[in-house]
């Protein structure tokens, strides 16, 4: 084997690795007549409906509260808050039916509909939307329109409009 060759397949292992780390998975699910996804690696678990208990004067697109794994997790709804940002009139809440617990330091959770499959897909997969939206961008697979949604946006989102409780001393 000469250097020309060994210098060629160490470039092909560096390519197919980084073609690897680029591939994410994408959990896709269903929330009223929406298809949505988000990256598992934002996802701490994944578990059968309870009934959270309401939070008062909450905003609308917050059920309330539940214990998951010993953490208490603000429950969403992504229909009601997918709603408010593309002014759709379509907010009825869906028959929920699993909970998504997400991982970091908000302690949210989105309950939806129904659990789709998990996909593998590349960063230039996704048709890219402006920042600071609920929406990080949408991904075409066959035949439907999935929202890739963008954690870090869903609490500015459900709490819209209201300023958050501050400690003071």
């Amino acid at each position: 084997m000469s250097d020309n060759e060994a210098i060629d397949n160490t470039q092909d292992f560096f390519d197919e690795a980084s073609a690897k780390e680029a591939d994410r998975s994408l959990q896709l699910f269903r929330a009223g007549s929406s298809h949505f996804g988000i990256f598992t690696d934002e996802i701490a678990t994944t578990i059968a409906w309870r009934e959270p208990t309401p939070l008062p004067h909450a905003p609308k697109s917050v059920l309330g509260v539940v214990s998951v794994h010993g953490r208490m997790l603000t429950v969403l709804e992504v229909t009601i808050l997918a709603a408010r940002e593309s002014a759709a009139s379509d907010t009825t809440r869906a028959a929920q039916q699993h909970i998504i617990a997400l991982r970091g330091d908000e302690q949210l959770a989105l309950a939806v509909e129904a659990l789709g499959e998990t996909v593998k897909i590349a960063d230039g997969d996704l048709e890219s939307r402006t920042a600071g939206t609920l929406v990080l961008g949408i991904l075409h697979l066959e035949g439907s329109e999935i929202n890739v949604l963008n954690v870090k946006e869903l609490f500015p989102a459900a709490i819209q409009g209201r300023e958050r409780r501050r400690r003071r001393f």
